[in-house]
């Protein structure tokens, strides 16, 4: 009888064990996204990465308010968030970025349709292991109003600079680096390209030299 109660206890310690096992060493990621907006669900506070509301991710009282405090255009964010890589889920807020952008002063120009400007680039590190790289897009309408401000991010391994991380997205991400149609590339973004001697892609839809003048009727 004792033999038999201590296979079974040893069972229960192996399945336990497996249990504990599958817990901890469950995989995270790191991944950085717009936000869309905030939520409040009794005492729980969410932030949308998603334009309808349909994906949140749990936030603090403070970076819900914040978010919820700002609603002008030219004012956007980013949530840095960890997740369970198999499952996508056990969100864990890491930290939140603010974009804020002045408003043009060429508001008087027609545009012949809608069209991004792509201002800025950089980074911002997370810790020793993460940062995170993002391209910043103004989208400009009719009249060229500022319609939208546009965070682009996306998680890089290690402390890198705005170059090196660049150049890591070259390699395991390119595709990221794609313009978005119609993107006219702000004067101190080239330089920076230049200087970094980056070479950027383009396509039919986001020419290389495309400028305003390409645009304003």
């Amino acid at each position: 009888m004792k033999k038999r109660w201590l296979a079974v206890g040893l069972s229960c310690g192996i399945v336990l064990a497996a249990v504990a096992g599958i817990s901890v060493f469950q995989p995270k990621e790191i991944k950085a996204d717009r936000v869309y907006g905030s939520g409040k669900n009794l005492n729980a506070y969410n932030l949308s990465i998603s334009p309808a509301g349909e994906n949140m991710i749990p936030s603090t009282l403070e970076q819900y308010n914040r978010v919820s405090d700002d609603s002008a255009v030219n004012i956007s964010y980013t949530v840095v968030y960890e997740q369970n890589k198999w499952f996508k889920n056990d969100q864990r807020t890491m930290k939140l970025l603010r974009f804020e952008r002045p408003f043009p002063d060429d508001q008087n120009e027609k545009v012949q349709s809608f069209y991004y400007r792509l201002v800025d680039e950089s980074v911002d590190v997370l810790n020793e292991k993460a940062a995170v790289f993002t391209r910043l897009y103004e989208r400009r309408e009719a009249y060229n109003n500022l319609f939208d401000l546009i965070p682009q991010s996306i998680v890089v391994p290690g402390q890198k600079d705005t170059k090196e991380a660049r150049q890591w997205i070259q390699q395991h991400n390119p595709q990221f680096l794609n313009l978005k149609d119609h993107t006219v590339i702000d004067t101190a973004v080239l330089d920076a390209w230049k200087q970094d001697g980056y070479r950027q892609s383009y396509s039919d839809a986001s020419p290389e030299g495309l400028s305003l003048k390409d645009i304003i009727e």
